[in-house]
């Protein structure tokens, strides 16, 4: 990587387990249906220093309603940006520090909450607070010290429900919900570097036991430069498995915009902002779609890039093109794309239309015209986003915040944010940071985690996987409150429950305080209903309920078949050795029914009885 100049720093943002950060709601996804509903529409504002930030400048052209839902116990008037901010939460405060003293940040003496400027409609208000509680840190790891640059809290955003072209529906349950950021310098040194520092940060989250679980309630945002390209923020990972291939992905991506920006100004590519109404040339179209876009008075918008001939066809990352990455700015604006003249126009219908084109757009073999059929307005709007993008690949990578994809590929989402996005926030006075909020005790270690674990019979790969385990904070709960088989419980955690979610099981509505049932019960329930069982209560079904429900079996039927299956002779003559082969064909007939350990204890009772009895 020291020859591509790969540099890569990472955001952490995880949700803490308190109320929210400037009220008493819930922090929780509601699972109840909304009481109200509000709708807004939202504009930039300039910032501290007199300038409006270039990505709310971006949301505002798209002229969105947004739509917000409330609810009973998980949201107030301070979600609906109707009432000021209460006093901050001074748990999640403490958390927050605690969190930054375990990365060997700076406290400042004094915390004041900006507002950060969010225009895409998933903070009420408009702006996100967010305050700076640790600087100048540091994480081990092992190419070296990873310097963390900030520690912050600050407010989650609202959940999107629905999105359409021109409207986004989004859950006030989720906005205001506590979030620590963990961000750091750009010192990742290689893509599997990315993956050891998200993971390490993850663990000393987790360590705190005082954040949340599952999936959405930890996000990494990875952001990616090469020497010659240009830095890229990554959002949307949500396993640490795709961390290390959606990395290599950019990296190549970059790689190839540099070469396309070389061959395309060899060639003295050009693109002019110069766009024509041509619905008249698809009058009488073949292509259903285009007619059936005319009929409702739509337009179509064509436009022209010289010299980006067999270009668009470019593959930059996997299997995704240039052409791709155009119409990926155009489908930002509300529209589903464009049509460009290095496709096989002939499964379109409209190799006669696009060669008209050619002519009406005074275009050359070596150039592409493209078309958009859509609003006149939002068609224009398209039109220049694509031109603009084209532009861009003039001069190599622009700077951008993409979302990662399942395909290890990613998609443009907005303008990388400027600085013009931070202003004070008014409504919420400076804190002092006092020696009662710096006096916070210190997590155990993970490696002083693991050695008690091992101490307690689980095997160093099984504490190992507990210690990176998002059930960590359930694990230490059983270890605290039940006196059981924890390696059985660790096997189950990370385990039973992987295989269920991966053949489908939504195991994650499973509640934590349902676990602890199982698991305070574990030595009264066979092994092999363990997977059964988790997968009854997946459907909203409490443990009492599932275990009512299955079919038990008395000490009385345990005996008459245990007494159905023994072998006198086997018994005088092996004595207790007798009890692995009797076990077969009991267990045949009351598997999942009883535990194996109680007909374990049954068998030897009888046999003590039979061998006394000699």
């Amino acid at each position: 990587m020291k020859d591509l100049n790969f540099k890569a720093g990472i955001e952490i943002h995880q949700r803490l387990d308190t109320h929210k950060l400037f009220c008493h709601c819930e922090s929780r996804i509601s699972p109840n249906k909304p009481i109200v509903r509000i709708e807004r529409y939202l504009r930039p504002v300039a910032g501290e220093m007199g300038e409006v930030d270039r990505a709310a400048i971006f949301e505002s052209f798209r002229k969105r309603k947004f739509v917000y839902l409330g609810y009973k116990d998980e949201s107030c008037l301070v979600e609906a940006d109707e009432e000021p901010p209460h006093n901050v939460n001074e748990e999640a405060l403490k958390i927050a520090i605690q969190i930054a003293k375990m990365l060997h940040c700076d406290i400042p003496d004094e915390i004041h909450f900006m507002r950060k400027t969010v225009i895409d409609g998933s903070n009420t208000s408009g702006f996100q607070r967010t305050a700076i509680v640790g600087l100048n840190g540091f994480l081990e790891t092992s190419l070296g010290k990873v310097r963390v640059t900030n520690v912050s809290l600050e407010e989650e955003a609202a959940q999107i429900i629905e999105k359409k072209s021109n409207e986004i529906v989004y859950g006030l349950d989720r906005l205001g919900i506590p979030l620590v950021e963990i961000g750091t310098a750009p010192d990742i040194k290689t893509p599997e570097h990315v993956r050891e520092v998200a993971e390490k940060i993850g663990m000393l989250l987790r360590a705190t036991g005082k954040v949340q679980r599952g999936i959405g309630t930890i996000r990494q945002d990875i952001n990616v430069s090469i020497g010659g390209g240009a830095r890229i923020e990554i959002k949307g990972f949500q396993e640490l498995k795709s961390i290390e291939k959606i990395v290599r992905g950019e990296i190549e991506r970059q790689r190839n915009l540099l070469k396309i920006r070389d061959e395309l100004n060899e060639r003295h590519a050009d693109v002019t902002e110069n766009i024509m109404d041509v619905t008249q040339v698809f009058e009488n179209t073949r292509n259903n779609m285009i007619a059936s876009l005319l009929k409702k008075d739509k337009k179509v918008l064509a436009f022209k890039l010289s010299g980006f001939r067999e270009f668009l066809k470019k593959k930059i990352c996997f299997d995704k093109t240039l052409g791709k990455e155009l119409s990926e700015y155009a489908i930002s604006y509300g529209v589903k794309g464009f049509i460009h003249s290095d496709e096989d126009l002939g499964k379109y219908n409209l190799t006669r239309e696009f060669l008209k084109l050619k002519k009406v757009m005074d275009a050359r073999e070596s150039d592409v015209v493209g078309i958009v059929v859509e609003d006149g307005d939002k068609a224009r709007k398209a039109c220049l986003a694509i031109m603009k993008r084209a532009k861009m690949a003039l001069n190599g990578v622009p700077e951008e915040t993409r979302v990662a994809n399942s395909d290890f590929t990613t998609s443009y989402l907005r303008p990388l944010p400027g600085g013009a996005r931070m202003y004070p926030e008014t409504d919420v006075t400076p804190i002092v940071v006092s020696e009662e909020l710096l006096d916070v005790e210190m997590p155990e270690s993970f490696e002083e985690k693991r050695e008690r674990f091992m101490k307690m019979g689980l095997s160093r790969e099984l504490a190992n996987q507990v210690v990176k385990s998002i059930y960590l904070p359930l694990f230490e709960k059983v270890v605290n409150e039940i006196d059981t088989n924890y390696s059985r419980v660790a096997f189950i955690l990370l385990s039973v429950i992987k295989d269920l979610r991966r053949s489908g099981v939504d195991v994650d509505k499973i509640s934590d305080e349902e676990l602890m049932k199982l698991f305070r019960n574990l030595s009264e329930i066979p092994k092999e209903a363990i997977p059964s069982i988790l997968r009854e209560m997946s459907v909203s079904r409490s443990f009492e309920d599932v275990m009512r429900s299955r079919e038990s079996i008395t000490s009385e039927e345990l005996e008459k078949i245990i007494e159905k299956h023994l072998d006198l002779d086997l018994i005088k003559k092996e004595g207790y050795n007798s009890i692995k082969k009797l076990m077969g064909p009991i267990m045949s007939e009351v598997r999942g029914r009883i535990s194996g350990d109680v007909v374990v204890r049954k068998l030897k009772e009888k046999i003590k009885e039979i061998l006394n009895s000699k």
